[in-house]
């Protein structure tokens, strides 16, 4: 209209539009609000009714190592959007949780999920590259633990996993909260620019990476 009908602008009206439209599809609204001042404020100014309270509830996270002789990898992928340039980090630690190995690697741009994939099954390839065989695999995405342990994985690395899972002695993998998967979170996040197949090694602990979780401590989580 204001090319064709050489209509005037005018924000208040659009404004009153906009907020009337969205009191219109209030009863759409289904999802609890947080009890926070920018969240009262918000509808406050739609003059929109009040939803319910969102609880929150701290919960107690604990960091376990694995049994004498495993080894424990500790997998994340991470993106800088979905679907943007991708990297996936995994760190290998000992029965004591003293540091072995850690990596992080570009993928390109793939999915969060296909990076949370390959976050795997790259630091299985590295674990068979150094001979070891019993393995604790823990990673903060419930949907790719999912596909391993069900076998329903991307038709990309099917042949893969095939191929060397007989392999290996034993392979458990266990989902964790992110907030005992700090390291390899880290990793995955700080690899985001590189690009595809570029790989960085560590032998020794990275400076970047202050502590590491360990099974005496406590960690919280809200939820």
């Amino acid at each position: 209209m204001i090319c064709f009908e050489d209509e005037k602008v005018n924000l208040g009206r659009f404004k009153m539009r906009i907020k009337q439209y969205t009191k219109d599809c209030a009863l759409r609204i289904k999802n609890f609000m947080w009890d926070c001042s920018y969240d009262h404020m918000i509808f406050k100014n739609f003059e929109l009714k009040n939803q319910p309270i969102k609880l929150q509830k701290i919960i107690e996270v604990r960091f376990y190592l694995p049994e004498v002789n495993q080894t424990l990898i500790c997998c994340d992928g991470a993106s800088r959007g979905n679907s943007r340039a991708a990297c996936f980090g995994f760190v290998c630690r000992g029965e004591k949780g003293e540091f072995i190995h850690a990596e992080s690697r570009g993928l390109g741009i793939p999915t969060n999920f296909i990076a949370e994939i390959m976050a795997i099954i790259g630091a299985v390839e590295w674990a068979l590259e150094n001979n070891r065989f019993d393995l604790f695999i823990q990673s903060d995405s419930n949907a790719a633990i999912t596909a391993y342990t069900s076998g329903k994985l991307p038709w990309i690395i099917q042949a893969r996993w095939y191929r060397i899972k007989e392999i290996f002695w034993r392979t458990q993998f266990v989902h964790v909260m992110r907030e005992t998967n700090l390291i390899a979170d880290a990793l995955s996040k700080k690899g985001t620019g590189l690009s595809r197949g570029v790989c960085q090694k560590y032998t020794t602990r990275p400076g970047f990476i202050y502590s590491m979780e360990m099974p005496d401590k406590i960690y919280y989580r809200l939820r």
